[in-house]
This record gives structure tokens, sequence and C-alpha cells, in this order.
């Protein structure tokens, strides 16, 4: 299997993980830009899906946020195959503190993984 195909079975499965309760719906143009992107990262293009996914979170959305912190999370970079695109912990951990203050559970996982 090929590190595209790879990734996109992991962001699949990444995309059917629930959002807490709590958070807001998402408005159409983030739902719109949320899906693009992860078309982008199922191709291996990380740092195009990156441009989307700021102009998603941009619109407030915690998945966005979310989402936008998985493509800077060194961990999740290396489960996806990724080469040549640079992690950034201290992003991941902003982005992942912003998704779950907006309500999606995953991120304070993920948050207490990369402080470990």
């Amino acid at each position: 299997m090929n590190s595209i195909s790879k990734a996109a079975q992991v962001i699949g499965v990444a995309a059917m993980g629930q959002p807490a309760a709590v958070e807001a719906p998402a408005s159409p143009e983030a739902t719109r830009l949320i899906a693009r992107a992860r078309a982008l990262l199922g191709q291996g293009n990380i740092g195009a899906a990156r441009i989307v996914l700021e102009r998603a979170a941009e619109t407030g959305s915690a998945q966005a946020s979310f989402t936008l912190a998985e493509t800077y999370d060194p961990v999740i970079l290396s489960t996806w195959g990724s080469y040549g695109t640079r992690g950034d912990t201290t992003k991941a951990r902003e982005l992942y503190a912003k998704a779950h203050a907006g309500g999606i559970r995953d991120a304070k996982d993920r948050l207490e993984r990369l402080d470990q």
C-alpha cells in the first residue's frame, strides 16, 4: 500500500470520529472547505490542505482547527507516512487547544499525548 492511500484511509477513519455534542454546527462554507481539505490530504497534498483548513478555521470551525492541528502533529504526520512536511508541535498544541475549546473531545487526548 502506498503512503497516499494509507493517508487517505487514516484520514477517512479520523473523519468518522464524532465531535462533542457541544460543538456548534459548522457553517456551509466550513463544511465545504473541510471536505476539500480532506480530499487534498487524501492525495497527500498537506501544504494545500493547510491553506484550505486555515480558511475554514477562520470561520470558527472547531473541526477545521482539529484537522489543521493534525497536519502539524509530528505523530500524525508519521502515521500518514508523510515525507517532506515538517511537524510543528507548538502549532499543533495551539490548534488542538482551540479545537478542544470548540467541543472536539479527541483534541484533549491529542494534547495530552503531545505533552508526554
